[in-house]
């Protein structure tokens, strides 16, 4: 008899820690579609019929040296808008010695700027330094290592005489600031659409009225002049001496010193001092070298070459942690709605990149949002240990070899967004900036 009631006792709590151990009905992730995109990277789909949750999932191996990630911006521009797809075409057409595999939607932008929001790096070129908030960042070092926190990136001009904090990228606020434009601000500062102009012209005026265009061209100039916060600024033109990096010291070396339009090389970026006061900007010459330091806080001890961001982090060390409060959000509809997602996880051997995607709500094909408590379950079940959410809602997007996946509206119903976040395959040899645009083609060394 007693051996009898041990049994059952026995089967009893084996069957509790059976019940216990079954995963969220909710959000558990049923027997999916699946496919090899390239060795070290798969595609998921699954659909849960109990919620209409639509989820779109690649992982990759961050230990494939073949492999890679890239923050791509939409236009190659600070301000540019762009579709998901039409980014990853864009740069899987530039270089033949590689192939896009997948990406999504990444950072936020401001509706007034319509700049991403929080520090933003494209192939070691920053484009925004200053945190946003509290807001979490994710972080790509040359070695592909990924790094979820609140960065912020400070930068500074370093000369032999001392240092100059650089105030802002790519764009002035105060007249006092100095600002550090790169590539991503345009051709020149202040900056002229000269190709938009030529573009503009093709269908008004004939093939031989060259003089035309440039009459046009230097009328936008001198209206720009006399709008512009750059007219009259004293500015430092300079070019790297090695392919950049973020969260480094750059060695640079001077170009040009002028007050007027300065154009910004393409291997290089200008420094404006605006109009206050700068001692040392007087010990540099043309021919002079000097560094371009930044630093992310907290630190981070290897160069980075990729990094977007977004709010909140969902999932902190294994556990759903969703941190809006802590990240200075305040509208609790976005934390509980139901919405279409977009979310990056990574593994708790930080082996593994996750980048997920749940279709927003669609009563025609049965589709319904989600919470960011169900997002990070979702990651989880996925086999993430840390993430965070980034833009969403009608930004939510998810491409796989070209093809929108979400919205399901296809590549035309997609809206356009700031930045995108690309999976890529490696099909050659490439330098440590490995994806060169179009536009700016830097040394393969």
């Amino acid at each position: 008899m007693i051996l009898r009631q041990t049994l059952l006792i026995s089967l009893f709590f084996a069957f509790s820690a059976t019940l216990t151990a079954q995963p969220d009905p909710v959000t558990a992730l049923p027997p999916d579609s699946s496919r090899d995109l390239a060795p070290g990277v798969r595609y998921f789909h699954s659909y849960i019929p109990k919620t209409r949750l639509s989820v779109h999932t690649v992982t990759m191996d961050l230990r494939n040296p073949k492999l890679g990630v890239r923050v791509g911006k939409g236009l190659d521009h600070i301000a540019g808008l762009e579709r998901t797809y039409s980014i990853m075409h864009r740069y899987d057409s530039a270089v033949t010695a590689l192939r896009v595999l997948a990406g999504t939607n990444a950072n936020f932008w401001k509706a007034g700027t319509i700049h991403p929001m929080g520090p933003t790096v494209s192939d070691g070129e920053m484009l925004i330094a200053n945190q946003y908030k509290n807001w979490s960042s994710i972080a790509f070092t040359d070695h592909n290592d990924v790094i979820i926190d609140t960065f912020t990136m400070h930068v500074s001009l370093e000369t032999e005489l001392g240092s100059i904090p650089v105030s802002r990228l790519n764009r002035r606020v105060d007249s006092a600031e100095i600002v550090m434009y790169t590539t991503f601000f345009g051709s020149s500062v202040p900056f002229v659409d000269t190709v938009g102009i030529r573009e503009a012209s093709r269908d008004t005026i004939t093939d031989d009225s060259e003089a035309t265009i440039d009459t046009l061209i230097m009328a936008k100039m001198d209206s720009i002049w006399n709008t512009s916060n750059e007219s009259g600024t004293l500015k430092l033109q300079f070019r790297y001496m090695i392919p950049p990096r973020a969260n480094t010291i750059m060695p640079c070396r001077v170009t040009l010193l002028d007050t007027g339009f300065v154009a910004i090389p393409e291997d290089g970026g200008v420094i404006s001092f605006g109009k206050g006061p700068f001692p040392l900007f007087s010990s540099l010459f043309v021919g002079d070298t000097f560094t371009v330091a930044s630093r992310l806080a907290p630190i981070v001890e290897s160069p980075v070459m990729q990094m977007t961001g977004g709010t909140p982090r969902i999932l902190r060390d294994g556990e759903v942690s969703v941190e809006w409060q802590e990240e200075g959000l305040t509208k609790k509809r976005f934390v509980e709605g139901r919405y279409g997602r977009t979310a990056l996880g990574v593994s708790r051997n930080s082996d593994t990149l996750i980048l997920m995607t749940v279709e927003p709500y669609n009563s025609r094909h049965r589709r319904r949002g989600v919470s960011l408590e169900s997002l990070a379950k979702l990651l989880i079940a996925r086999g993430a240990w840390n993430g965070m959410n980034l833009d969403g809602g009608s930004s939510a997007t998810f491409v796989v070899e070209g093809e929108t996946r979400v919205p399901l509206a296809a590549n035309r119903g997609s809206r356009k967004i700031s930045t995108a976040l690309m999976v890529f395959e490696r099909l050659g040899i490439l330098s440590n900036r490995a994806f060169p645009t179009p536009r700016k083609i830097m040394r393969l060394e």
